[in-house]
Formats: C-alpha cells, structure tokens, sequence
C-alpha cells in the first residue's frame, strides 16, 4: 500500500499490491504458498482484546505473506476504537478457519464504511480500502460511516 513503517498514517495508493498479495497467497488451496500459510497458522490464537493488530501482522508474516509498506499503519488504524478489536478478531478468525478447512478466500475491499464484512462466509474478506480509514487520522474525533455499522 505504499508508505512506510507501523507509525506511518499515509497510504498513498489504493490497496491493490497488498489485496494482490493476500489473494496469492490464500486464494488458491492448492498453491504451494496456500500450504505454507496453512502450515504456519497462528490466525486462531488471536484474542479480541486491544492492540490485536499487532498479532495479526504476525500471523500474516508467520503465514509467508510478505510485508509490503504501508499495510501495518492501515491494520493499526482498523485495529482503533472500541469496535477495532473486533474487525482484526473477525479477520484472523476467517483467516484461521479457512486455512483448517482448505477454503480459497477472495480479499476485497469497500469504498465507504469502516467495517469488516464476510459476505459469503469463508469465501470472502471484504474490509475497508485504505482511504476509507484516512479519515481517522485527519479528523480522529470524526466519523464517516456509510451503509452499515462502523
């Protein structure tokens, strides 16, 4: 997602490297990179609980999906507020899930609103684009929230 470190709130791009990414690696049940993430889930150990992003980064880097820059600020970012925790939790439970079940999962992403969706159970993680959870750092006591519960 361009950028920098896990301070850094600017992602000046889309999201479109990181969700290449993410699909490459669990899209495909039968790639060899989809059995290495399943070799190496720790997605189940991740707790609800403040902070969880940071495990989640983890897991992804334990899993084989490589860092790109940007990516950390923006799950720090998904991570905040009192319904944060709960969205990271929510990933790293389909994440985990699928891996045990040998089940391709689509990542996606949404123009507006801040929540963290599986409309179709295992098969996909719809989250928030980049510039949807910007509006946290411009105006931290300001929310937008369109279409569904933030």
């Amino acid at each position: 997602m361009g950028g920098g470190g896990i301070n850094r709130d600017v992602n000046p791009c889309d999201g479109s490297d990181v969700l290449a990414e993410l699909n490459a690696v669990f899209n495909d049940p039968n790639s060899a990179r989809y059995r290495f993430a399943q070799s190496h889930d720790t997605f189940g150990k991740i707790r609800n609980v403040p902070g969880n992003y940071r495990a989640l980064i983890a897991a992804y880097k334990t899993a084989g999906v490589a860092e790109i820059g940007g990516w950390a600020a923006y799950l720090r970012r998904l991570g905040a507020g009192t319904k944060g925790p709960q969205k990271i939790y929510a990933i790293a439970q389909i994440r985990h899930k699928a891996l045990m079940q040998g089940v391709a999962t689509l990542t996606v992403i949404h123009e507006f609103g801040k929540y963290v969706d599986t409309p179709d159970g295992l098969r996909v993680i719809d989250s928030p684009s980049p510039l949807a959870t910007l509006d946290d750092v411009a105006a931290p006591g300001l929310s937008l929230q369109i279409g569904a519960a933030g």
